[in-house]
């Protein structure tokens, strides 16, 4: 009975919140009564806290569970803010971090982390939506470049007519053809800035520099998982070893979900450096 009037409370707490500030911030409940988080370029939150201190799973549904926001300001204890200390950053795609430094404790129950911290993507839908050709766009890390056309929309909507299920289609995510002084160009989109050089004998994607030196705890039992739709599969021990990339769930500062991801194994992929990133450069800029 208890359990059953924590449910009750919890759900009248989130739809309160999301009454006041959280619908403006995009959560949606579909047919079956849950809530998912959607960001302002059309795409699910996963495996996260959204902005408002609700968690979500891999497939961006509400956990039931209250606000991690009013423990945190009540606890203020060190794994609290930790999770602050991440949360603080936006990040417009996914969260993507990189170690760059990796020990043992003394009783070998866990590893103590440095991590750099990457975003997929650079601007949002509606920030691309807005870049007109002739515009200046300045992006962290790359410099300043010069939009070669109107941003539009790869697939445009047939209709706008609402679907069988009451919702509104949403627009198709928007993208601009940029180029930088040297001639090579760039396609920025809500998820991604993909650079392919003036004679177009490379390509590659290149990640958002956001924050440098985040201080994580990974328990040395915490398995990693595999990158979605690929075989591809690093170890916990060997994304630890190879100082690699990964996707995490945090509560506070300690990695509760660690995923492997695919920019281990794209050779394209590069982690721009910029003295604009938080906490001061980045320690990895040599690699690059």
């Amino acid at each position: 009975m208890m359990r059953k009037l924590f449910a009750v409370a919890a759900a009248s707490a989130l739809t309160l919140a999301m009454s006041t500030t959280a619908f403006a911030a995009a959560w949606k409940q579909d047919k079956t009564g849950q809530w998912r988080y959607m960001t302002s370029d059309s795409t699910w939150l996963t495996s996260t806290t959204t902005p408002d201190g609700y968690q979500v799973d891999v497939n961006g549904y509400w956990n039931g569970q209250p606000s991690t926001k009013a423990a945190q300001q009540a606890s203020g204890n060190a794994q609290d803010q930790g999770e602050s200390a991440v949360s603080q950053y936006k990040v417009n795609g996914n969260r993507i971090f990189k170690i760059t430094e990796a020990s043992l404790d003394e009783a070998s129950n866990s590893y103590q982390i440095k991590a750099d911290l990457f975003d997929t993507a650079f601007k949002t839908n509606d920030e691309i939506k807005a870049i007109k050709k002739g515009d200046t766009v300045e992006l962290p890390g790359v410099g300043k470049l010069t939009a070669e056309n109107n941003a539009g929309r790869g697939v445009l909507r047939a209709s706008t007519a609402p679907k069988k299920d009451g919702t509104t289609p949403k627009e198709s995510g928007y993208s601009v053809r940029l180029t930088d002084a040297a001639g090579n160009h760039y396609m920025l989109s809500a998820q991604r800035l993909r650079k392919t050089n003036a004679d177009n004998s490379t390509s590659e994607v290149i990640l958002r520099p956001v924050a440098t030196g985040i201080a994580l705890t990974l328990p040395t039992y915490r398995s990693s998982q595999r990158v979605n739709g690929t075989s591809r599969y690093s170890s916990t021990k060997k994304m630890i070893e190879n100082k690699m990339m990964f996707e995490a769930t945090l509560k506070g500062s300690e990695i509760t979900e660690l995923k492997d991801t695919v920019y281990n194994y794209d050779t394209t992929t590069t982690p721009v450096y910029s003295a604009d990133a938080g906490h001061g450069h980045l320690a990895n800029k040599d690699e690059y």
